[in-house]
């Protein structure tokens, strides 16, 4: 993660917490309570210590499809690497 890495909360995770949904860990419920979209990940670690390990709640958060990055990237495309084409004579 970089330190100036952003997380938000996904649309799953407003309805989570506004239907107050089970399934979902009280420490990951407190969690995403913190994650307001708008704090960087430096001062965001600090803040989510107290909830166990920051990058562990982080990444369960995002497996579950609760949180989003602003660094989050999509797959990049395959290429093939270019056959040399035959010397025309």
């Amino acid at each position: 993660m970089f330190e100036i890495e952003i997380f938000y909360k996904t649309e799953l995770a407003r309805r989570v917490l506004a239907e107050r949904a089970p399934g979902l860990p009280q420490r990951l419920r407190a969690a995403l309570i913190l994650i307001d979209g708008k704090t960087r990940w430096s001062k965001l670690r600090e803040m989510l210590c107290v909830l166990g390990d920051p990058a562990d709640i982080v990444q369960q958060l995002m497996a579950r499809g609760l949180l989003e990055s602003d660094h989050s990237l999509p797959p990049l495309p395959l290429f093939q690497a270019a056959r040399p084409q035959p010397a025309q004579v």
